[in-house]
């Protein structure tokens, strides 16, 4: 099984500030160095966003030929993310995506479950993004849960949910008790807000639906 790799307790004033502020560094950051990648980067969370946000009745209901199409789109959506990151042998942080594309690269890695040890290698790699101050903790917390998710094991920052018969509910956490201090610590919200936002938008009353991961969800 491979290591996932742990955000460090200490953090640069860089990370603190991109925190502080949600992501947003100051303006000399803000307009990417590689505006190619950027574009392909937002275009591509564009046009894959109708399909993300359906609500969860919508997306089990689509015909095989639709749900293939959204499949394809994801894994070309994968294959596009892995050639950048090869290209820049590192993380698309926002000095060279700006903020859109590195607000898109995280969504792209998290819907990028087909391919598993990819997902740890570009969790490896924002992680050592957030660390020189190119991305955020929240990004890296989703990511991170995402990919403890996948290999079965506890979630740390309740970042993940399934609906269930129709009901939502929350992937494993490790430390319920202390979920709403991590979620803090990452610069996430309480979980509670983040759960109605998503009850809202996927349970429809009587309407069961069957076992379905939720993505992304924070």
């Amino acid at each position: 099984m491979n290591a996932l790799p742990m955000f460090p307790l200490a953090q640069t004033d860089a990370v603190r500030q991109l925190n502080a502020a949600g992501g947003a560094m100051l303006g000399e950051l803000r307009m990417p160095a590689r505006s190619e990648i950027a574009r392909e980067l937002i275009g591509r969370v564009e046009a894959a966003k109708a399909t993300w946000h359906a609500p969860t009745h919508e997306r089990e209901a689509a015909s095989e030929d639709v749900a293939q199409a959204a499949w394809h789109a994801i894994a070309a959506d994968a294959q596009a993310l892995r050639r950048i990151v090869a290209r820049l042998s590192g993380w698309p942080g926002y000095t060279l995506a700006g903020d859109g594309g590195c607000q898109a690269a995280p969504t792209i890695a998290l819907h990028s479950d087909h391919d598993p040890s990819f997902q740890i290698t570009l969790l490896r790699m924002l992680a050592e993004a957030v660390r020189r101050g190119g991305a955020t903790t929240a990004q890296w917390a989703h990511l991170q849960d995402r990919c403890l998710v996948r290999s079965g094991r506890p979630k740390t920052c309740g970042t993940q949910y399934r609906l269930y018969y129709g009901q939502l509910e929350m992937c494993p956490v490790a430390d319920p008790e202390g979920l709403d201090r991590h979620r803090v610590n990452v610069g996430l919200p309480p979980h509670h807000d983040r759960l109605a936002l998503l009850e809202h938008r996927h349970v429809t009353a009587g309407r069961p639906a069957s076992v379905t991961q939720e993505r992304p969800a924070a």
